[in-house]
């Protein structure tokens, strides 16, 4: 072959390099590709050398640039590792009226607070185990946020300080089955007016998904811990119990038909020992008195005579191609409601006539999806948007009050109202919500006991207000 023949097929062979052999698998290809022309004579030996080395000199700056851009190194056990979280800030308007503390006189209370927060975590999987380990701020579990500034008393530059948000282990057992130890993610179906989404389990969690028909059925039970450290000794002195509670789940999501479905659960929570965290729930007399500590109290915390069926369902469908509409709704009772009445030195110890046993939401939903599975799952995307509505009627003796939701109503039982939440998302991770909320005290025999509240009354009424920001990665 001729110089100037061989010449092009060089030219060729080397402008494969620059563009269409970009991974090593390929290069290698481009090698093999050398060796064989320099055998048939079509290229000589130094032409094919200066080519190789070329190649060489090109495929060890890839692995070098590649090395430079991913310092993260993983074991070699684990098949998959993602990270995960998100930041949001929040400008929020919380103000109540009704019986300040315990000094009997009324009094109307306002705070605005600008308001942040960061979840920060990592998922791995390695054949049948996975893990999901993440921090967040907020130390009690009933909120993550931080407040812009803190306290009036505290240094503005104060660094948040970051906590165990999850720690958990979990086990494929079988393709419907998984288990899973530590802390967790609440694992059920259920609602905010039952549970605030920021709380976790601590314990041990049974899963089981799988297809009866055309349901998806799902079964979950929760063995957790609520206060541990059990201590004995010999002398019975300085004992010490834990509580634990224990709930079963069992529920199913039904397709009705293309654009329609249905999703409904029955549950059952129980708490060990029918012990309290600190002394018996005891929100009082109410407020018609300023007679000291009989008036009423804000921080009652107690668990015991909790025995408690809840009933959440909802009905999803498309209303069009992209407009999903959904009716949802959530019952509970407390089966041991009026020895949890008797238990809080309540007068005529009896709840069933004013319903404090009991506790009911029922709400509807709007929204943009691209299809019903998209809606189900609330997978928003850039552009779509979301509105929900709903009325909640909480009694004093229904259910756990330092499980409930932070935010709706004041972390109070003993509560009713109407709350309503809008989401725009700006792009397919970032998105802005709007959420209105207003309350007025359900028995008003009663005082509106709570776990972790912000205002610092004796409720009558309460409006929230908030507006975030949030980005998720």
């Amino acid at each position: 072959m001729n110089f100037k023949l061989r010449s092009l097929v060089a030219a060729a062979v080397a402008g494969s390099f620059m563009v269409g052999f970009g991974t090593n698998a390929m290069a290698d290809s481009t090698t093999d590709i050398v060796n064989a022309l320099v055998s048939k004579g079509v290229l000589t030996e130094e032409e094919g050398s200066l080519l190789t080395k070329g190649h060489e000199g090109e495929k060890a700056g890839q692995e070098k640039a590649m090395k430079k851009a991913s310092k993260l190194k993983i074991s070699d056990a684990i098949d998959n590792a993602t990270v995960y979280g998100d930041i949001r800030v929040r400008a929020e308007e919380r103000k109540g009226s009704g019986i300040y503390k315990t000094a009997g006189f009324s009094e109307d209370e306002t705070r605005d607070r600008a308001r942040y927060k960061l979840t920060l975590g990592v998922k791995t999987e390695a054949g049948k185990w996975y893990t999901d380990l993440a921090l967040a701020m907020g130390a009690n579990g009933r909120s993550d946020n931080a407040t812009f500034g803190k306290p009036a008393t505290a240094n503005i530059n104060d660094k948040e300080t970051l906590f165990v948000k999850r720690a958990m282990v979990g086990f494929k057992a079988t393709d419907w089955l998984a288990l899973e130890a530590g802390r967790m993610n609440n694992p059920l179906y259920t609602t905010p007016m039952v549970w605030d989404g920021d709380l976790t389990f601590e314990g041990l969690i049974e899963k089981a998904k799988f297809k009866l028909g055309d349901a998806d059925v799902f079964l979950t039970a929760a063995q957790a811990e609520y206060q541990g450290d059990r201590k004995n000794f010999d002398r019975n002195a300085d004992d010490t119990v834990t509580t634990e509670f224990f709930t079963f789940q069992g529920g199913a999501k039904l397709p009705i038909n293309d654009s329609t479905s249905a999703k409904a659960a029955l549950t059952y929570t129980t708490y060990s020992h029918n012990t309290a965290t600190n002394k018996p729930f005891s929100p009082g007399l109410g407020t018609q008195t300023a007679s000291g500590g009989t008036l009423y109290s804000r921080n009652g915390a107690g668990v015991n005579d909790l025995d408690i069926i809840e009933v959440p369902a909802e009905i999803n469908f498309m209303a069009s191609n992209n407009i999903g509409i959904r009716a949802f709704g959530d019952y509970v009772y407390n089966t041991s409601g009026n020895d949890r009445a008797k238990a809080a030195a309540r007068v005529d110890g009896n709840v069933v006539n004013t319903n404090d046993d009991t506790a009911w939401m029922l709400g509807v939903a709007v929204g943009s999806a691209k299809d019903l599975k998209a809606f189900e799952g609330n997978k928003m995307a850039k552009g779509d948007w979301s509105a929900r509505v709903w009325y909640q009627d909480v009694g004093a003796y229904a259910v756990d009050p330092n499980a409930v939701d932070s935010d709706f109503m004041d972390s109070r039982v003993n509560m009713k109202g109407v709350v309503f939440k809008a989401q725009y998302n700006i792009e397919d991770n970032v998105f802005v919500n709007f959420a209105a909320g207003r309350a007025t005290r359900k028995d008003n025999n009663l005082g509106a006991g709570g776990a972790a509240s912000d205002l610092a009354l004796n409720l009558k009424d309460f409006d929230l207000y908030q507006l975030d920001l949030t980005y998720k990665f």
